[in-house]
């Protein structure tokens, strides 16, 4: 096949792996070509334009104007900016004759949409999500909008593809036919993340006693991730086994995390490391006996367990349906009451004076952890475009024939 794929974020870039889907773009692109693919990538935010317009509103008008007008006129300007990029994206389309468009899929923007329009090509529409997901995560000025352009992106596709079951249910109560939603989860790249991988450099850098068992997180400290929890969990662990907790990561919500650890007295037992190179993680997160995820949102679908899982680590999460499809209680992982303190704790203690349920946890997940390559992502991906191509219908509203 060849893939005419499309970003049209107007900030975000392929191989600045900071974002999940930003490293689940990439990553999956990569394997579609590693299965032979021609893959042909366009990126709104490579424009000099675009570029400018961003820095405008983040330094300017997000920064003088009240929240919610600044939110509409960025609503605005993301769905003019969606419409001139589908532009560039016909271009493109035209002079590479792909099969189909491929896109990450972007509140407010039409670009997809326009093009298959326009060109005849069907869209698939990858990472896709609700319309109410963007209200949660980030917030909306143009609430009826982002619903009305939400609509008529998904009912052009020919394919939705959500991460897990959660969210494929939820596109599929919005309306989406069942026909057109399939399921193809993250994963995680197994040229980095495997067994053997050596953190013990990390334990020796921060001065972490040899006999402490260390607990890990590596996140970007989004509020969902309650990092503030797993402190509180961890202070309830004194009088316990040495422990060490080695946090990892970046965002919002870090500072005050920081703060709390002062607070509870945590200083000597807690190393924040910060932001470090997406090429470092492994090795991070090998540093830790035990990993741990305190807290996730009720819909994604965490890429950090299959990460962990493939380094061999013994895994603490909550209980949640968007867990239990990745991993099961006292198999791959020990699963914990979600957003409950006292639960978390006890998971903690039982996994440190534990060893070889540690042990057992950490080898199923290794040994499960294959299934959930980029490369077996990657082929159901193809399976199913290959299926609309065989089809061979084009998408609703196209120009072709």
């Amino acid at each position: 096949m060849k893939i005419l794929y499309s970003l049209p974020h107007p900030s975000d870039r392929l191989g600045a792996q900071r974002a999940g889907h930003m490293i689940r773009a990439t990553a999956m692109l990569s394997a579609l070509q590693n299965l032979g693919h021609e893959v042909i990538r366009v990126e709104a935010a490579s424009s000099a334009g675009t570029q400018l317009s961003v820095s405008v509103y983040r330094k300017l008008i997000r920064n003088l104007l009240p929240r919610p007008i600044a939110m509409r006129m960025r609503d605005r300007a993301r769905i003019q900016h969606g419409i001139r990029y589908a532009s560039h994206l016909i271009e493109r389309a035209q002079q590479n004759k792909p099969d189909l468009i491929l896109e990450t899929h972007i509140a407010f923007s039409l670009a997809g949409k326009i093009a298959s329009e326009q060109t005849g090509l069907p869209l698939i529409l990858d990472d896709c999500t609700p319309a109410w997901e963007e209200e949660q995560q980030y917030g909306v000025g143009l609430k009826n909008e982002v619903k009305r352009i939400h609509r008529e992106v998904t009912a052009q596709a020919s394919l939705l593809i959500a991460v897990n079951k959660t969210m494929r249910r939820n596109l599929l109560e919005e309306g989406a036919p069942p026909e057109t939603v399939i399921t193809v989860e993250n994963g995680f790249d197994d040229k980095a993340f495997y067994l053997g991988v050596d953190g013990s450099h990390f334990r020796k850098q921060f001065q972490i006693p040899d006999d402490s068992v260390v607990i890990v997180f590596v996140g970007s400290f989004q509020p969902y991730h309650r990092v503030d929890l797993l402190l509180r969990s961890f202070q309830l662990l004194r009088g316990a086994a040495k422990v060490h907790l080695l946090i990892v990561g970046e965002g919002r919500t870090l500072q005050d995390c920081k703060e709390l650890a002062k607070t509870l007295g945590l200083t000597s037992r807690v190393t924040f490391v910060g932001r470090v190179p997406y090429a470092e993680v492994p090795s991070y997160a090998a540093a830790g006996d035990i990993a741990v995820m305190p807290a996730t949102n009720a819909y994604g679908n965490p890429m950090k367990i299959y990460e962990y899982m493939a380094l061999g680590k013994a895994i603490i999460a909550p209980l949640q349906p968007t867990i239990t499809e990745i991993a099961t209680h006292g198999e791959d992982a020990y699963l914990f009451k979600a957003e409950d303190i006292s639960s978390l704790a006890s998971a903690i203690n039982t996994l440190v004076s534990d060893p070889d349920l540690v042990l057992r946890l950490g080898r199923c997940g290794a040994k499960r952890a294959s299934e959930h390559s980029w490369d077996k992502r990657a082929q159901v991906l193809q399976d199913a475009m290959q299926g609309v191509l065989r089809n061979n219908r084009p998408a609703p509203g196209s120009k072709r024939g």
